[in-house]
């Protein structure tokens, strides 16, 4: 971790002794310093932390603390208050949590199907250092459990497609601080699906002129997919900002394309944050358009809406146009014949053809089509966007 100390004291007045704490009152520009008593989803409640430096790398504020034998330091989330709440939505999240005493996987899995459908659980082999787990609802999430470092822990993580059956954040963020749960990852994201305000050329040319720049340092970049084409590739091209060993890494990428619709103007920009030497707050559940719009300066102005419903519907229907488009290359011909054969009886053809289940290229979907399956009906695209 790199980082720079406020012009108003030294590296040397930073390593000062207790005593001499009030010299760390200097912050970086957008920190909040209040007295105000939080809990966290550590083991005591603390008050809000005094931010001593910058990192040079992610541009987050510092805090530093002691666990009695050595001084710690922790980044924090700054998120930007001016803006709504509701313009990103969560896109992934995991954590870690200590169930009651006698109690295991099995209590958190209980009171986690408060906030979502978590469906079928299929076990699996260890994870994370974990002893066992198991993945559920097809691919909504997992559950890590046991071994004796864990300590009795148990990890619980959801990604995109879990997500989007969270029934209240705001519930489950207080569920997460009462039971001091401690957020180990949490992915905000926001859609243009026209990609008017948020597309590539955009996002590359914030990254030249500065506006992706933490702590006065331009970070790195990668470039991913189909760049050689431009904007007439058809798979999609991502570029991300920074270095995910950091714990808090972007990506600005084609969503429409790479899920099958090569005309697709959909465009995505995501910020993924690990709990490495760094503090992620509950409140990024239920505000994450501020935390997303304060993560670099070129985010600031964010203000469109974001529906998950509508983002839902948006990728199963390009998801689905490109399962219909392949099936008619894979066996529209044998279609025809067929029809010749049983003199135009297109139920005996149906019939068939059909067999149980949803395409794989819908599968992330699944949970939402088997609920509502006129999302996928191409007369309402307009109204989904």
């Amino acid at each position: 971790m790199s980082f720079s100390y406020p012009d108003s004291h030294s590296a040397a007045d930073s390593c000062a002794p207790c005593g001499g704490r009030t010299a760390y009152g200097a912050q970086p520009q957008g920190a909040q310093l209040t007295t105000r008593v939080v809990t966290t989803g550590r083991k005591k409640a603390y008050r809000q932390p005094e931010f001593v430096a910058t990192d040079g790398e992610t541009g987050e504020p510092i805090e530093m603390s002691s666990d009695g034998r050595k001084l710690l330091l922790t980044r924090h989330l700054l998120p930007d208050e001016s803006r709504r709440p509701s313009v990103a939505f969560i896109d992934a999240l995991a954590f870690s949590v200590t169930p009651p005493d006698d109690r295991s996987y099995t209590w958190v899995l209980e009171q986690m199907a408060q906030f979502l459908d978590l469906g079928a659980l299929e076990l699996r082999r260890g994870l994370y250092g974990f002893r066992y787990s198991a993945r559920f609802g097809d691919g909504a999430g997992v559950i890590a459990w046991g071994g004796e470092s864990q300590n009795g822990r148990v990890y619980f993580s959801l990604m995109g497609q879990g997500c989007s059956r969270i029934s209240n954040w705001q519930s489950l963020a207080q569920w997460l601080e009462d039971h001091r749960a401690a957020i180990k990852r949490a992915d905000v994201a926001h859609d243009d699906f026209e990609g008017k305000a948020v597309n590539i050329a955009w996002a590359v040319d914030q990254y030249q002129s500065g506006g992706f720049n933490a702590g006065g340092r331009r970070p790195r970049s990668d470039c991913i997919g189909d760049w050689l084409d431009g904007d007439a590739g058809t798979r999609g091209r991502t570029l991300g900002i920074g270095n995910r060993a950091s714990g808090k890494y972007c990506r600005i990428y084609e969503k429409g394309k790479q899920i099958g619709n090569a005309e697709s103007r959909w465009t995505r920009v995501e910020v993924e944050w690990h709990a490495q030497d760094r503090y992620i707050p509950y409140d990024v559940l239920t505000r994450p358009g501020q935390y997303l719009a304060g993560a670099y300066p070129c985010l600031d102005f964010l203000d469109q809406e974001q529906s998950v419903i509508k983002t839902i519907a948006k990728g199963a229907q390009i998801a689905f146009d490109r399962a219909v488009e392949n099936a008619k290359q894979a066996c529209g011909k044998l279609v025809n014949l067929m029809l010749e054969v049983v003199g135009g009886d297109y139920v005996e053809v149906v019939e068939r053809l059909k067999r149980p289940g949803i395409p794989a290229r819908i599968a992330p979907y699944c949970y939402h089509v088997e609920r509502n399956p006129v999302i996928l009906d191409r007369d309402l695209h307009g109204a989904f966007g």
